[in-house]
């Protein structure tokens, strides 16, 4: 158990339907329950219920980044790395109120994705594991695992950032935005 994050590509056009639809949210970290958005609204009947909106996704979209309980870890090797680099996780926006996990979704736009993806493409594998060496943990989630600098830490921050680089470099392809999960 613990803290796991992961993200989906989405567009900016669904990211603007679901903040002016709050309850969608669940339409997007959820899409087969169609009863959470219902819930959310104050339907607890499905016989009185209206019909259950969905999202439109292109088919670039849903894209899944799964950073598992590494997240926290990735990004201060990557604050090490690249101190102006915009923060995938810090620097994200609540995307409305509800509760999906712990706390709201988050949300970057296109424009913001292709700036993260950019400052990528000019970081390697190599530097940010050499950051692990570096990078400052305190108060970073599983902490005492990042301070061990162990070399199966390394191992599994270079895949973390591998797939990141290459979710990054998918979102900026396609023009798309992330919305990011913590369960």
């Amino acid at each position: 158990m613990g803290i796991s994050c992961v993200a989906y590509a989405v567009s900016d056009g669904n990211i603007r339907r679901v903040l002016a639809d709050p309850p969608l949210v669940w339409r997007l970290v959820e899409p087969e329950d169609g009863g959470l958005y219902l819930a959310e609204i104050g339907y607890e009947n499905a016989s009185l219920a209206p019909e259950v909106p969905t999202l439109v996704y292109n088919g670039h979209e849903r894209y899944l980044l799964d950073l598992d309980r590494l997240w926290d870890g990735l990004g201060a090797c990557l604050r090490c790395c690249a101190p102006r680099m915009p923060c995938f996780f810090d620097d994200a926006q609540p995307l409305g109120h509800i509760d999906v996990g712990y706390g709201p979704a988050l949300y970057h736009r296109a424009n913001a994705m292709a700036r993260i993806a950019e400052a990528c493409a000019a970081i390697s594998e190599e530097q940010v594991v050499s950051a692990l060496k570096t990078a400052d943990f305190e108060g970073v989630y599983l902490g005492d695992l990042w301070e061990s600098r162990s070399h199966e830490v390394a191992t599994c921050l270079k895949d973390c950032y591998a797939e990141f680089q290459a979710f990054a470099a998918f979102t900026a392809r396609h023009q798309l935005g992330a919305v990011i999960h913590m369960t």
